[in-house]
């Protein structure tokens, strides 16, 4: 796991314990620890993405860009698909619209 200093910006191997030991000592030998207020955790990459959890929040985003945006909105409405019988609503028209943005872009970040 690695960690992030946040008074040098100096980035760190850490074990998940209470304390991040550094590969550095202080003046007297000794081995300079941090308690985890002083570091920021980074996450480490990874295969293992939650892309369900990935695509709730690329498509919350874009939902907020859209909402934010007169002609997006109607755009997104332009294009949302109903069922028979099914009312039209823009909520559903921006939700449509921003989940395809998001599958979009986790098809790009795949690599698809």
């Amino acid at each position: 796991m690695k960690a992030r200093i946040k008074e040098t910006g100096e980035i760190i191997n850490i074990s998940d314990y209470a304390r991040a030991t550094l590969d550095k000592c202080d003046s007297y030998g000794s081995p300079i620890e941090l308690s985890f207020d002083e570091v920021e955790i980074l996450q480490e990459r990874s295969d293992n993405i939650d892309w369900e959890q990935r695509r709730y929040e690329l498509a919350k985003a874009a939902m907020q860009g859209i909402l934010s945006n007169e002609e997006e909105v109607g755009y997104a409405c332009s294009g949302a698909t109903y069922k028979e019988n099914e009312k039209h609503t823009v909520p559903k028209a921006v939700a449509q619209f921003a989940i395809a943005c998001a599958d979009v872009l986790i098809n790009e970040l795949k690599g698809k």
